[in-house]
């Protein structure tokens, strides 16, 4: 989805038509899941953390200045919620979710597509592999390669999205990529 589509859909959840959300939810599922599953390596787990991720955004949404993409808002906010995450939350298969003005409630569902984003990280042996050596990285390196290489960020969004300057993304990135290229060749793949 385009950013222009996502502002759109953010200012129709803002004048009230919370149903607009589920597009928001529909563009990023996967993209999110994929993200919180490399930091927690367990498929309900990482459900429920996508969900609360999206439970926060949507929470948010008047908050969004538009001084980024939409898309960098929410990497934000997943990033920043992946890091603050200590404890197990229990796990709801439906989120009821009042307006801030506590008017109208509705419910939030995120379907539990068990056959695709679980399938589609460890598809194939290669696969398999590359995503073992990527998830025993350090963490600074591990993210910021899912980041950059499997959301397709731009550096300036991952500036923007983990608060650090450029010149340190491009090292990390470097440094990680060499890492994995190392660990690769080690076990025979490269």
């Amino acid at each position: 989805m385009s950013d222009i589509n996502d502002l759109e859909i953010v200012d129709r959840v803002l004048a009230g038509d919370n149903e607009a959300f589920s597009g928001i939810i529909q563009d990023y599922q996967n993209r999110i899941f994929r993200y919180v599953y490399s930091k927690v390596y367990d498929y309900d787990e990482a459900l429920d953390m996508t969900q609360e991720i999206f439970v926060m955004t949507m929470e948010s949404l008047k908050s969004f200045r538009r001084e980024s993409k939409f898309s960098t808002w929410l990497y934000s906010i997943m990033v920043n919620y992946c890091k603050n995450y200590r404890k197990k939350r229990e796990r709801y298969a439906v989120i009821p979710i009042t307006r801030g003005d506590g008017a109208e409630e509705f419910e939030l569902q995120i379907p539990d597509d068990r056959e695709d984003p679980a399938r589609d990280i460890i598809d194939g042996d290669s696969l398999r592999i590359v995503k073992e050596e990527l998830f025993n990285l350090p963490d600074d390196y591990r993210e910021i390669l899912i980041l950059r290489d499997i959301e397709g960020l731009s550096y300036n969004d991952i500036v923007r999205v983990l608060g650090i300057n450029l010149s340190s993304v491009k090292v990390r990135i470097h440094r990680g990529r060499a890492m994995l290229k190392k660990r690769l060749v080690e076990r025979g793949f490269v």
